[in-house]
């Protein structure tokens, strides 16, 4: 029987337009906000997937529209019972649910201390959804599997939507985007299943990426952990050339998300160094230096600085739930997990 998982990856595509018409509705108003409050600080509340679609996010948002964000930690609220000035700073709460209680906590403080808080979830029954100054809406369906999925690209579309709408972009090439989803949709019977067959014995993976990329890089990690049981640990290939490169050795098992970019060159770099330390060298790009000499490698479409973290990130879930399915574990219910987590 087919997975959820693998149903809901698939869904993408016809899922996704729904975000898109959503968010069109709501963002024109979030802009207006912005300007007229004078809105010059801007942070992410989340964790887990939507927490790694806030890091996109953190990058884009300078990138694309000059302004800075930062996170917020719930332990501030939930933990110190902290008050804060928030005039001026607009939170994004980004939650697939919108019902864990700390969340919600978070966004009740946030908005008594000022804050005009932009909820970003799948839920519109939940109180994030109905408390939230503006709430942008995923419509992407209930997910049943218990990995995210779907909702995590469609918080990618959300959040990138935002940014690229506040640096005055229209935002016709999301439409564009689902096309090159649909290529990715494609490489998953094909070369990301040869991928995964080919390293399902193997264990302890080091994933590299670099700006924007970096949240897709720790959302493959998790999908990693989560579906395939495995140890991941995803970084920065500029962090990865401090103290962790002593880990480049033989018997070392690099993932490399290596989209053709200003980090072109330290992508070339960093890949021919895993060849050299003789470790196994995993390689989803399309810069062709790189896929020669990859022992595993999947052709990603061409894609920017924006799409790049989408599409990618739907190959990240596309090897999880190919490594998990042939290692016969049941990618729809991870041990030990819940859809909806409350912590601290």
């Amino acid at each position: 029987m087919e997975s959820l998982m693998r149903q809901e990856i698939f869904s993408e595509p016809k899922m996704l337009l729904n975000t898109i018409e959503n968010c069109k509705k709501v963002i024109p108003e979030i802009l207006k906000v912005v300007k007229e409050q004078n809105i010059t600080n801007f942070a992410t509340m989340a964790r887990g997937t939507s927490d790694n679609a806030a890091t996109v996010f953190s990058y884009l948002l300078p990138l694309e529209a000059k302004r800075l964000a930062s996170s917020f930690f719930h332990s501030i609220y939930t933990v110190y019972n902290s008050s804060l000035d928030l005039k001026g700073t607009m939170l994004f709460i980004v939650s697939q649910s919108g019902m864990s209680k700390d969340t919600i906590k978070v966004m009740r403080d946030a908005k008594r201390d000022g804050a005009i808080v932009v909820g970003v979830t799948n839920n519109l029954e939940s109180p994030v959804a109905k408390e939230a100054h503006f709430h942008l809406y995923l419509g992407v369906e209930e997910e049943k599997s218990v990995a995210a999925t779907k909702t995590y690209i469609a918080e990618l579309f959300a959040l990138e939507m935002v940014a690229r709408a506040l640096g005055g972009d229209d935002l016709s090439c999301f439409n564009k985007i689902i096309e090159k989803i649909k290529k990715v949709l494609a490489l998953c019977d094909t070369q990301i299943k040869d991928v995964a067959k080919g390293i399902v014995n193997k264990n302890n993976y080091i994933i590299l990426s670099r700006g924007t990329m970096l949240g897709t890089g720790d959302e493959l990690c998790l999908k990693m952990t989560e579906c395939c049981y495995l140890y991941a640990k995803s970084f920065s290939s500029a962090t990865f050339m401090h103290g962790p490169l002593s880990l480049l050795a033989e018997g070392a098992n690099v993932i490399l998300l290596a989209p053709d970019s200003e980090f072109k060159d330290e992508f070339v770099n960093i890949a021919k160094r895993t060849k050299e330390a003789k470790a196994t060298l995993i390689a989803f790009s399309d810069i062709p230096e790189i896929l020669d000499i990859a022992d595993f490698k999947v052709e990603m479409p061409r894609g920017c600085r924006t799409c790049a973290p989408i599409t990618y990130g739907v190959a990240a879930s596309l090897l999880a739930l190919n490594i998990g399915e042939a290692k016969g574990y049941n990618v729809d219910a991870p041990r030990n997990l819940n859809k909806v987590t409350v912590t601290l």
